[in-house]
């Protein structure tokens, strides 16, 4: 019983925080879901992003992973990382919100810098998290790169950085680099190879996952 609650709460956190953020704007949202197979683990994450205003000054912005390891289910990872953005100009606003993981909230709040051209898009995210319980802040750097210049009418190459470093004060706690390199079909799906890394305290011990991965946007 307890096992089939916790189940239903991740999956009522993901439809809220991860889909149902903005409504009505999310019936129209670009939302991007991807499946990644490693290595060591299979992922599943999407992201999710929608100005919500005719003048485009408020921004939903969502990323959301779920990672399963074959092997140690202790490394089993369920994290939605949602913010509010006020763009003050076309680059450069003011985020807030919070990230779940593990079903712990961390609110943050952060600056966000953006760059979108038809081959590039860049969004970074310099935050503050406030941890629950504790009286302690930590620092992390949240990164997303999409790069994709043509090739032919049909074909685009595709590749996709995703990092972020997090710290407490002068401290490593954790950070993790997700590299996806491969081709887009006439704007129906992505696919290609792919690595993630992770480094994990203070003696940054490494992990890494390498894999093939599928995505697909819907608009």
């Amino acid at each position: 019983m307890q096992k089939s609650m916790t189940v239903m709460k991740k999956v009522a956190i993901v439809l809220f925080f991860g889909l149902g953020a903005g409504y009505p704007f999310a019936a129209c949202a670009q939302l991007a879901p991807q499946a990644f197979v490693g290595n060591n683990a299979l992922e599943y994450n999407f992201l999710w992003y929608k100005p919500v205003d005719a003048h485009e000054k408020i921004t939903l912005f969502n990323f959301t992973t779920f990672t399963i390891d074959y092997q140690d289910k202790a490394r089993n990872v369920s994290e939605i990382y949602q913010v509010g953005i006020y763009n003050f100009t076309t680059s450069w606003g003011l985020a807030g919100g919070g990230r779940f993981v593990g079903g712990v909230f961390v609110p943050l709040v952060a600056l966000s810098y953006q760059k979108a051209t038809p081959t590039l898009y860049f969004n970074l995210f310099p935050s503050a998290q406030f941890v629950p319980g504790t009286r302690t802040l930590n620092y992390s750097l949240f990164g997303l790169l999409f790069y994709r210049p043509p090739l032919t009418d049909t074909w685009k190459a595709f590749n996709q950085l995703t990092f972020e470093p997090l710290f407490q004060g002068n401290e490593h706690l954790y950070s993790y680099q997700q590299v996806r390199i491969g081709l887009e079909y006439k704007k129906l799906f992505q696919f290609g190879v792919g690595v993630n890394f992770e480094q994990t305290g203070v003696a940054f011990t490494f992990r890494q996952n390498y894999g093939l991965f599928l995505r697909k946007e819907f608009n």
